[in-house]
């Protein structure tokens, strides 16, 4: 069967190399990242404790609003009481998930312990802290 318009298979495959050539080139001009961009930490966040009642258990770390999660570290009612991070990853900046208690990272597999601290890869920073200002009389915490 003669077709005067189909392509052979030679030309099929200069063609496809061509092409994957350019996506080469047009990776080479992005940031490198596979997957979502970096997440913003934004401004500090207030919370009530009663609308996370998993924070009056100790060493429970817990996902709040803002991209930073908390965890009570003792009984009582003062900031050192409580310890709050970023919940975005060190490696490249996505939002992790909370999860057993732990922090994980959806993007690259980092995880990060409760102190977050990292424990598995390839991220190599901690989480960093955030401060926490506790306004017992309301029942609030605010994350910076």
């Amino acid at each position: 069967m003669s077709c005067k318009d189909c392509l052979n298979r030679r030309d099929f495959l200069a063609k496809s190399a061509i092409a994957a050539a350019g996506l080469v080139v047009l990776e080479g001009c992005g940031d490198g990242q596979i997957g979502p961009t970096a997440v913003p930490l934004g401004a500090g966040v207030t919370i009530a404790l009663t609308d996370f009642p998993e924070l009056a258990t100790v060493g429970r770390l817990v996902a709040i609003p803002g991209n930073r999660a908390v965890v009570r570290t003792s009984n009582g009612t003062s900031s050192s009481a409580f310890r709050a991070f970023s919940a975005v990853c060190t490696h490249e900046g996505c939002l992790t998930d909370v999860t057993n208690n732990r922090f994980e990272c959806p993007c690259h597999g980092s995880m990060f312990a409760i102190d977050g601290s990292v424990i598995r890869g390839p991220a190599a920073s901690p989480l960093p802290t955030r401060e926490v200002t506790v306004d017992s009389a309301a029942g609030k915490l605010t994350i910076s």
